[in-house]
């Protein structure tokens, strides 16, 4: 009955063999840097968007929204 209630216990950090745990320490490395890269290319696309909408309605330019009307060349 001690099986049921009781379980086996996890092993301790002295058991566990060091390759173990360097081997999970990378893995924790390789997904916090996925993060990183994913966060950085969605924060980036957000950037991209918002600058993209200002640059079309730029006060540069003579009508903004009607575009740019003008050819290259004689007309």
């Amino acid at each position: 009955m001690g099986g049921i209630l009781g379980g086996p216990k996890a092993p301790s950090a002295a058991q566990v063999a060091p390759e173990t745990t360097a081997a999970q320490q990378r893995a924790e490395e390789r997904a916090s840097a996925e993060e990183r890269r994913a966060q950085m290319s969605l924060s980036a696309r957000r950037r991209a968007r918002r600058a993209g909408s200002r640059a079309l309605l730029s006060g540069d330019r003579e009508n903004a929204e009607l575009g740019v009307t003008s050819t290259l060349g004689p007309t």
